[in-house]
């Protein structure tokens, strides 16, 4: 894992800790040495982003992307009345980070890294690994958050949201 991108955002206080650093190893778990760790550019995340927040299925508020203060060393979700603005650092342009913030807009921030933020984070990590048609994923990465959340322990909640579509849906690219 890329170290550097440690902690991925900034979460206020009233945090359990071992929560939150179980939450941070079963990312790892799942997506280190992926695709999803790669730096991409900004406006690469960017129109990611709103390609999944303008589809069909989004149910969340609308949500924009920025950078972070140059020296900023975590990314954020900020929620506003208008949305939510999603501030990324520079050593966390990757999907992983992307997915881990849009979980914060589709949960709300008063779910912090809880069950509701680990429900949202598993629907969209379905949601962006399936985006690509040529490169669906199905339920790879998927199965194994599910899989380190169950062992560190990790409760995730009920969805309070419309299902993602399935992930075999739509053309198939030959």
């Amino acid at each position: 894992m890329n170290e550097s991108r440690r902690p991925w955002c900034v979460v206020a206080g009233g945090v359990d800790v071992a929560d939150h650093e179980a939450l941070y190893a079963a990312e790892q778990a799942a997506f280190d040495g992926t695709d999803l760790e790669q730096r991409r550019p900004l406006a690469e995340l960017a129109r990611l982003v709103h390609e999944i927040t303008s589809g069909g299925w989004w149910p969340g508020p609308g949500v924009t992307v920025g950078p972070a203060r140059v020296d900023a060393v975590s990314s954020r979700a900020v929620e506003s009345s208008s949305g939510v603005t999603i501030r990324l650092a520079s050593p966390q342009l990757t999907t992983a980070t992307v997915m881990h913030e849009l979980a914060h807009a589709l949960a709300g921030a008063a779910e912090r890294h809880g069950p509701t933020y680990r429900r949202a984070l598993l629907d969209v990590v379905e949601v962006v690994t399936n985006h690509d048609p040529t490169e669906r994923r199905m339920l790879l990465h998927v199965e194994q958050l599910s899989r380190a959340f169950a062992g560190a322990g990790l409760v995730v909640g009920e969805r309070r949201w419309p299902s993602p579509p399935p992930s075999g849906s739509g053309p198939i690219a030959l």
